[in-house]
């Protein structure tokens, strides 16, 4: 049941991101306005903090197995590292929103 609530409540943050840079990107009359920089700003901290959250997530399970895979065996090591490793692309995708908002 937490898997799930935490399943939903990662979903539920980068819907609302969505919405929310849609919504700021869809008021051209508000460009000068301070709402919509407020929704762009809002949206752009909701993406990297989902990201962010999401590559914990992972790695917090994915970090455990790749070290008793890599004592067992040697020649597992760059798998490990790769499979560590591409969950940080969550948090550079997250980099890239919020410097392109």
């Amino acid at each position: 049941m937490k898997k799930l609530a935490v399943a939903v409540l990662v979903f539920n943050v980068v819907v609302v991101g969505a919405c929310l840079v849609g919504l700021a990107q869809e008021l051209p009359q508000f460009q000068g306005d301070a709402l919509a920089g407020a929704l762009k700003s809002f949206a752009a901290a909701l993406a990297f903090i989902g990201g962010a959250f999401a590559t914990a997530l992972a790695q917090s399970r994915i970090g455990p197995a790749a070290v008793a895979a890599v004592a067992e065996n040697r020649e597992n090591f760059v798998s490990a590292l790769i499979f560590v490793a591409i969950p940080e692309t969550l948090v550079v995708f997250g980099f890239v929103v919020v410097f392109l908002l």
